[in-house]
């Protein structure tokens, strides 16, 4: 029997899955019915952070792109730990879309989905960050240039609800985010196309 993780945020970007899991050398786009992805993952537990990351929750006649890649059991603990926030819990397989054949699990197979434990919303002391929403769309875009697949980022961010005004552009140097973030035009660009009243709103740190 083999482990699956359906990633929905950071686990987008293979860069952020190897800092926990240097094993993880492939992930797959794919679409997940029945689950609904918002800002709702309040960051309350460390002193030095305070922040507002995604989070999923069982909803019916809903959609959400994610992601799909193999783990090890050993592993399971490490990304527990990272996800803190969150309880790992099985994923059905009939809610999986599959866009790829090179992952094949079967409906004997661990699927895990990380659903937020204390869902809650994005404000002034815990605001969505730029530095994780460009984590998140830079992935999307390295798996539309690798699948060949068109809008997953704009399917991202029009899948993603509770986008908020309480929201921090906190990248280094932000005059010259492309030293630091090779995606941060495009991803502007992208993000102002669908939802321009709140990135106006979003603060510059």
């Amino acid at each position: 029997m083999k482990n699956y993780i359906v990633g929905y945020g950071s686990l987008f970007n293979k860069e952020s899955v190897k800092r926990t899991l240097s094993s993880v050398d492939y992930i797959e786009p794919i679409y997940l019915n029945n689950y609904i992805r918002s800002w709702n993952a309040v960051e309350t537990k460390t002193i030095s952070f305070s922040t507002t990351y995604l989070g999923v929750e069982k909803s019916n006649n809903s959609k959400i792109n994610c992601v799909l890649f193999e783990i090890e059991e050993n592993l399971l603990d490490d990304l527990d730990k990272r996800e803190f926030l969150y309880t790992r819990q099985k994923v059905d397989y009939i809610d999986i879309e599959f866009i790829s054949n090179k992952l094949n699990p079967n409906k004997e197979d661990n699927i895990w989905i990380y659903i937020t434990n204390h869902p809650s919303n994005p404000s002034k002391d815990y605001p969505i960050i730029q530095s994780y929403v460009d984590t998140c769309i830079s992935g999307c875009f390295e798996l539309e240039k690798e699948f060949k697949i068109d809008d997953f980022a704009l399917d991202f961010i029009r899948t993603t609800k509770n986008w908020s005004k309480f929201w921090v552009n906190d990248r280094i140097f932000p005059r010259s985010p492309h030293i630091y973030q090779a995606n941060a035009y495009k991803i502007d660009e992208l993000i102002f196309s669908e939802i321009p009243n709140l990135y106006k709103e979003i603060i510059i740190e």
